[in-house]
């Protein structure tokens, strides 16, 4: 599902790191490595994606509260997180 969230944005004329082969490793955003930053007309987005195996973990809760708070920081951007079905 990443590969398919980075190419959709991709697609959608983003600048686009996500954490899988073919793009550059985002950066880490508060100790955490986002699954896909996307940036297009000065806007960013903090993607996050979780399996159902992990959601509400330790883990994905301080992921969540990194991320927002960086988002929360700067009106142009944004945190996105997403659940897989498998």
């Amino acid at each position: 599902m990443v590969r398919d969230v980075a190419d959709r944005l991709k697609n959608q004329g983003y600048d686009v790191d996500a954490d899988v082969d073919g793009y550059t490793q985002p950066s880490t955003i508060n100790g955490y490595r986002p699954d896909v930053i996307a940036v297009k007309d000065g806007k960013t987005k903090i993607i996050e994606i979780e399996t159902p195996d992990s959601v509400d973990s330790t883990r994905d809760k301080k992921q969540q509260n990194a991320f927002r708070k960086a988002a929360d920081k700067n009106s142009d951007t944004s945190f996105q997180r997403y659940v897989t079905r498998r």
